[in-house]
């Protein structure tokens, strides 16, 4: 038997403010941009590492919301509803942190516990 690997799932927000083809008004300066770009490639990091080290225990994956699309899962459109900041963490559907994008360390460690817990049941 299989088993059954854990889904960690991440929804941000757009960092180019919902606009198509560029920046937005977001960035207003060139250390804006270089701002914008040094985040983006760190959270890239971060979920490389981690779907890299974690290959046999979890599927992990990162999605940007977006204002046309209205099919998310309902456990992220109720948080969507109830006003809540993004970027939502959920581990098998239930979310683990709302308001920030963690650091390696932070979703390793909440990765690891969903992980033991799992294990003990």
């Amino acid at each position: 038997m299989e088993k059954r690997k854990a889904r960690v799932e991440i929804y941000e927000g757009d960092p180019f403010g919902s606009t198509c083809c560029g920046p937005g008004t977001l960035v207003t300066s060139m250390a804006a941009v270089e701002k914008l770009r040094k985040m983006l490639t760190q959270r890239s990091q971060i979920i490389q590492r981690l779907a890299k080290e974690y290959n046999t225990s979890a599927i992990v994956n990162r999605e940007i919301i977006s204002q046309e699309r209205w099919n998310y899962p309902e456990y992220v459109r109720r948080l969507m509803f109830d006003g809540k900041p993004l970027p939502y963490v959920f581990i098998d559907e239930k979310p683990i942190l709302i308001g920030r994008f963690p650091s390696y360390e932070e979703l390793r460690a909440l990765i690891e516990g969903h992980l033991r817990h799992e294990l003990k049941q």
